[in-house]
């Protein structure tokens, strides 16, 4: 499935939400891929600039990504990969994406403000009060995460207050965000995706020359899936725990009434 609409159109909301619908329900986890089917490079090209759109803890945009097409650097992904099935998938798909974390997001804040002080919206009040607010966030080693969880737990009774994580973790949020956002955006472009967790990390990371900096997430096998459109069209959907039990109203453990059933779990009823 794609989406037809042109970037500058003004699409009705009805529209938008049968595209979005069309992306959402055409997303599946492919299991194989067609080694010989190359991504046109405008196609993936465009795919990548839509992840970057992904949202981001104060615009931090922590995580980079490898995009591994080459033959040879193929192969030696495979070479991470703890199991034949996933070692066929990067093996075969034509790219595959590899997300990493940034472990060290501070970095990027001068960057940062330097792009919103081009951009001309912020005050220099405003770009002040984003370089202590994200850096807070961004800077959290086990120390510094020990102090600010103690000061935290102290002042919370009086005012709200933010409580700290790791840096890796805080960087990870934003990190997967941009991964979902690229796989919508994959599917939306006629291409099929399969994210992975199992491999190993380091090796991965020696393979495709990712720095000490970065901490390897997910890995997304992409191009077009193996199999006639008539046997996928009929696959039935991976099922998904009872609204009742995942969405809850007001407070935990009421279940929020009202969720709307989807065409493929109507068919399964």
């Amino acid at each position: 499935l794609r989406a037809t609409m042109v970037v500058g159109s003004a699409p009705s909301s009805s529209d938008l939400a049968r595209a979005f619908r069309a992306v959402a329900l055409g997303r599946r986890s492919a299991r194989r891929f067609q080694p010989d089917a190359a991504i046109p490079p405008g196609v993936l090209g465009e795919v990548l600039a839509l992840s970057q759109r992904a949202p981001s803890s104060f615009n931090m945009q922590p995580w980079i990504s490898v995009v591994v097409q080459s033959t040879e650097r193929r192969e030696l992904l495979g070479r991470a990969m703890l199991s034949e099935s996933n070692k066929r998938r990067v093996r075969d798909a034509p790219a595959t994406a590899v997300f990493a974390a940034d472990l060290e997001p501070a970095r990027l804040l001068p960057k940062l403000v330097e792009l919103e002080r081009r951009r001309g919206q912020l005050s220099d009040d405003a770009l002040d009060r984003l370089t202590v607010s994200a850096g807070y966030y961004a800077s959290g080693g086990v120390l510094a995460s020990l102090v600010k969880g103690i000061a935290a737990r102290a002042a919370s009774p009086l005012t709200p207050m933010p409580f700290p994580e790791r840096a890796r973790e805080w960087a990870l949020k934003s990190t997967m965000l941009a991964v979902q956002s690229y796989m919508l955006a994959a599917t939306a472009h006629g291409l099929a995706t399969a994210p992975m967790e199992g491999f190993d990390a380091e090796r991965l990371r020696l393979y495709v020359d990712v720095p000490d900096r970065y901490s390897v997430a997910v890995v997304v096998a992409t191009g077009y899936e193996v199999g006639d459109s008539e046997e996928t069209e009929t696959t039935a959907p991976s099922p998904r725990f009872a609204p009742g039990e995942v969405f809850f109203a007001d407070t935990f453990g009421v279940p929020f009434d009202g969720v709307a059933t989807l065409p493929e779990e109507a068919d399964e009823s």
